[in-house]
């Protein structure tokens, strides 16, 4: 029955994806707000594997909830398989929509506060 767990995270993670992609979408869209969600995305990502690793699944409510009704608890080998996913994912985002590591593009978000170089 704990395999039945896998679909349930799933769902949450396609859940989170379609939310970030319609983010992407429309009019007020611009770089640094796409920056930024990507940036936010892989931090939660990154969040999601430590709590996987400490046998927390409250980042996945659907995961969370079928554990809790069926009294279920997250074998090792899930749990590795979950880790395992979400790092490939990580790795795959950061290689699709890498992230620069200067902040140049900085003052556009907030003028006030760059120092004069």
């Amino acid at each position: 029955m704990a395999w039945l767990s896998t679909p349930a995270y799933l769902v949450d993670l396609f859940e989170k994806l379609n939310k970030l992609c319609l983010a992407q979408q429309g009019k007020q869209v611009n770089k640094l707000k796409t920056k930024e969600e990507f940036v936010t995305f892989s931090r939660r990502i990154q969040y999601w594997i430590s709590a996987v690793q400490q046998n927390n699944c409250d980042c996945s409510q659907r995961l969370s909830d079928f554990l809790e009704e069926f009294e279920v608890d997250l074998g090792m080998e899930i749990r590795y398989g979950i880790k395992t996913h979400l790092s490939g994912l990580q790795q795959s985002l950061s290689d699709y929509f890498p992230i620069p590591e200067n902040q140049d593009d900085y003052w556009a978000k907030n003028p006030l506060t760059i120092d004069e170089k």
